[in-house]
């Protein structure tokens, strides 16, 4: 054989071997994973009960009192419940309003009205209440306070006046946040 042919033979296997070789390198695989991430919930319930117990063994929800006078006490025990699944820090506004004789609408200072405020557990900052602990899944907190009471020298102002001592109780999540309620970021804005 001529050198001529050797070569275009040699050329031509050659060419044929980069072509499998250059082929063989475009075999790939891939595989697809689709995960998901669900994040946990923050939810709460406010109970307002009294230090009544019912025929069913149970506290008796708070209801409106009417004919209050100076110097009575009224059974109201605000408390909060972890519904979710999530730790929560829980905080309560207390907030009072009034509708006086003439039907006038006034907010008043909440000390005007005498809370037994349980201080062990909840720690005021401002206008609220943070609760000490950590309030895990189906937990309750401690009562914010146990008793309303209205003062013996309540001044003639407020006679024939209707107070609403209205709780607000909030929750944010404790994952990430802070140590403590006080420190924890994410409370909702007024």
């Amino acid at each position: 054989m001529n050198k001529q042919k050797v070569l275009a033979i040699t050329l031509v296997v050659l060419l044929g071997a980069l072509a499998i070789g250059g082929t063989s390198a475009y075999f790939t695989y891939s595989e697809r994973a689709r995960n998901v991430i669900t994040s946990s919930g923050i939810a709460i319930r406010l109970i307002e009960d009294t230090n009544e117990i019912g025929v069913d063994g149970r506290a008796v929800p708070f209801r409106n009192v009417d004919g209050v006078m100076p110097g009575d006490k009224i059974s109201k025990i605000p408390k909060v419940v972890n519904i979710d699944e999530g730790d929560a820090f829980i905080r309560i506004k207390a907030t009072v309003s009034a509708t006086t004789a003439n039907n006038s609408q006034i907010t008043i200072p909440v000390s005007v009205l005498s809370l037994d405020i349980n201080t062990a557990k909840w720690t005021q900052d401002g206008d609220y209440y943070y609760y000490n602990d950590i309030l895990s899944a189906n937990q309750t907190t401690e009562p914010l306070f146990t008793t309303v009471a209205i003062p013996e020298n309540l001044s003639e102002q407020y006679q024939n006046t209707t107070f609403s001592l209205d709780i607000n109780a909030e929750a944010v999540q404790v994952a990430n946040n802070g140590a403590t309620a006080l420190e924890a970021q994410g409370w909702p804005e007024e």
